[in-house]
């Protein structure tokens, strides 16, 4: 899963067992570290069409035009 703060990939299980997860009503989310499950936490909607795009598209950056 892709961390939606630092577009790191990180296996959901394992973060997981860590704590460093957080589930919302769409789906489960996964963090790299404390950090970054705040900073999303913080402001989820700001975060969240990263993950759509990356789980649509494999892409975490917003397209150039």
């Amino acid at each position: 899963m892709l961390d939606p703060v630092c577009d790191m990939i990180v296996d959901v299980a394992e973060q997981r067992e860590k704590g460093l997860t957080l589930e919302r009503p769409e789906r489960e989310y996964a963090f790299c570290g404390a950090g970054c499950l705040g900073t999303f936490a913080r402001d989820p909607k700001r975060y969240i069409p990263k993950v759509e795009r990356w789980l649509a598209t494999g892409e975490s950056a917003k397209p150039r035009m």
